[in-house]
């Protein structure tokens, strides 16, 4: 009789322990169950605070022009501010880099350019960063041809004329830019390797102290964006642009309608620190192409001598990778120095 009261007991314990197991199963299901519920509820409801967007240059450039365009078209669709955070320093590297850093939970987004996820490969050895892997690219936003200009009373009434004098002087025409490594500076070197020319390259500390030098008479010819102002005031004279005609310059021809394969262009994209949920990146791409859309954003892009542009988030990756190679190239054929 005792030994089966002991069997009857160890049955008993058994049956508790199976039971407690259970338990544990069913509260750990629960918990999963709940989690998953959560994160999906965090997607559907994001953005559910403010977006910070850092402008990696100072305030008033085309950089932050283009940020605040877009950025205040998406705090409107989005229903949360975009707080904008200028991080000027380092041509764009500073800014960028604190992008790199940032949690990559979709609440901290950066635009970028040629200038600071290009360029700085070569100019700046020492950024915090790597285009290419710190960062989940988003969408290209908008883009420019760089203008040529020339001073009114200049003898060139075209950019054939330019080159042809290039041809026969080497190294005598003068032409100003924003700085070494600037995208304009670029797209001169792409241009003489393409056309085997000679010109002299004056870079300034910038687009307006370039600007007032060309007012000044002070080198043949311009090329800079940031005369488009000056170009529509008349005191400057628009002779080519480096890429696709710009709407509010119709009559200014490509540089490529003529040189067969050439093409240079200004860009700029958002992108988000490196691990950035993919649900958060295909959201804002999807922001990003219904304002790219609007005409009252092409038409404000456009009087600035801007393009709307839009790409998926694959392309924008696509487009970085296609344009560090081409940077590369121009990099070492022209021996260029940063120094």
């Amino acid at each position: 009789m005792v030994q089966k009261t002991i069997v009857n007991l160890n049955t008993f314990g058994s049956v508790v322990a199976y039971k407690n197991k259970i338990r544990t199963l069913c509260i750990a299901f629960l918990g999963l169950v709940f989690s998953l519920f959560t994160l999906i509820a965090d997607a559907q409801t994001y953005p559910s605070r403010p977006i910070k967007l850092i402008v990696p240059y100072p305030p008033g450039g085309n950089t932050d022009i283009v940020a605040r365009i877009y950025g205040q078209k998406l705090s409107e669709r989005i229903g949360q501010p975009i707080i904008f955070d200028n991080r000027g320093g380092a041509s764009g590297t500073v800014g960028v880099g604190v992008a790199a850093k940032s949690p990559n939970d979709g609440y901290t987004i950066v635009i970028g350019d040629v200038g600071s996820l290009v360029v700085a490969n070569h100019a700046i050895p020492s950024r915090p960063y790597d285009a290419m892997k710190d960062f989940a690219p988003i969408a290209l936003v908008s883009s420019v041809s760089i203008l040529v200009s020339v001073h009114p009373k200049s003898p060139y009434s075209n950019f054939e004329e330019l080159l042809k004098r290039a041809r026969a002087q080497p190294g005598k025409l003068t032409y100003g830019t924003s700085g070494i490594g600037s995208p304009s500076h670029m797209a001169m070197e792409l241009l003489q390797s393409m056309t085997s020319t000679d010109f002299m390259h004056v870079p300034f500390k910038g687009g307006a102290q370039a600007v007032t030098a060309m007012i000044g008479e002070q080198m043949d010819f311009l090329v800079d964006g940031s005369a488009f102002a000056q170009v529509k005031g008349g005191r400057l004279k628009p002779i080519a642009v480096t890429g696709p005609r710009l709407p509010a310059l119709p009559d200014t021809p490509g540089i490529g309608e003529n040189i067969k394969g050439f093409e240079f262009t200004n860009w700029w994209g958002i992108l988000a620190p490196a691990g950035t949920p993919a649900d958060v990146v295909n959201r804002l791409n999807d922001e990003f192409k219904q304002i790219a859309a609007l005409p009252e954003i092409r038409e404000r892009l456009s009087g600035l001598g801007l393009a709307a542009r839009h790409s998926s988030a694959l392309e924008f990756a696509d487009h970085i990778k296609s344009e560090t190679e081409k940077i590369s190239r121009i990099v070492k054929t022209a021996n260029i120095k940063f120094d």
